[in-house]
């Protein structure tokens, strides 16, 4: 494992759920709960309720700029990109241009109508699929694999909290296990995680990666910290 991800303190106890946090969180569930639209980076985002909303200052850009930076100096377009937990979409589609095969996941019904809605208004191609990390999805290897896990150890208590909550930390452990099957040699990973979630999971991550922390942020109002690693298997 990498010296990035070591200079973590990953046996530090989870951030405290204070109120104020519960008030925050209660209130950007209340949020994603309604039909909003978007114009960002030269589509029209529908982002139907319950469904991830793209924000501006919201994860979905935390993940998508640093990427958007690297395959912006590509000399060739990567073959296959998948993002799983796609939402509306907008990530991967934002990355389109860099690739040749599109592929986008999630698990809520909700999340890939408004992805094919999203493909579809905004004239652009992908595969979406309605999967469970890569259970549904073609026997296939892909050269850039995208997860913006969700970030919050809670109990899932609503549709829209599918995409920000990971009790125990699950979801996250089901992707790190499954996913070396799935990557092409040479291909890359790029995968969020937060304070907000348990840090020591972190160690469950296998030694055959090398883990590179390539952007980080902190939010004042809940004091927590977000991170964007790129993982590649040596």
């Amino acid at each position: 494992m990498s010296v990035q991800l070591l200079k973590f303190n990953v046996n530090a106890p989870k951030m405290q759920q204070t109120q104020t946090f519960l008030e925050l969180h209660q209130a950007f569930i209340d949020q994603q709960a309604k039909f909003a639209t978007y114009r960002v980076n030269n589509m029209n985002i529908i982002a139907l309720p319950n469904v991830y909303h793209p924000a501006p200052g919201s994860s979905s850009f935390f993940l998508l700029e640093p990427i958007r930076e690297r395959y912006q100096h590509l000399k060739t377009k990567k073959k296959r990109l998948l993002e799983l937990g796609c939402g509306t979409g907008f990530v991967g589609l934002s990355l389109g241009e860099y690739v040749e095969e599109l592929y986008l996941s999630d698990i809520a019904s909700p999340a890939v109508l408004c992805a094919r809605i999203n493909t579809f208004i905004n004239f652009r191609k992908a595969k979406i699929y309605h999967s469970d990390l890569f259970k549904s999805l073609p026997d296939v290897l892909f050269d850039a694999i995208l997860f913006n896990t969700p970030l919050l150890d809670k109990p899932i208590e609503s549709l829209a909290e599918l995409s920000t909550n990971d009790p125990n930390g699950q979801i996250f452990l089901n992707f790190i296990a499954q996913v070396p099957q799935y990557l092409a040699p040479q291909g890359e990973i790029f995968l969020t995680y937060s304070t907000l979630g348990d840090l020591g999971l972190l160690k469950k991550i296998p030694p055959s990666f090398t883990v590179e922390k390539i952007a980080e942020e902190k939010h004042e109002g809940t004091q927590s910290e977000k991170y964007l690693f790129r993982l590649t298997i040596n």
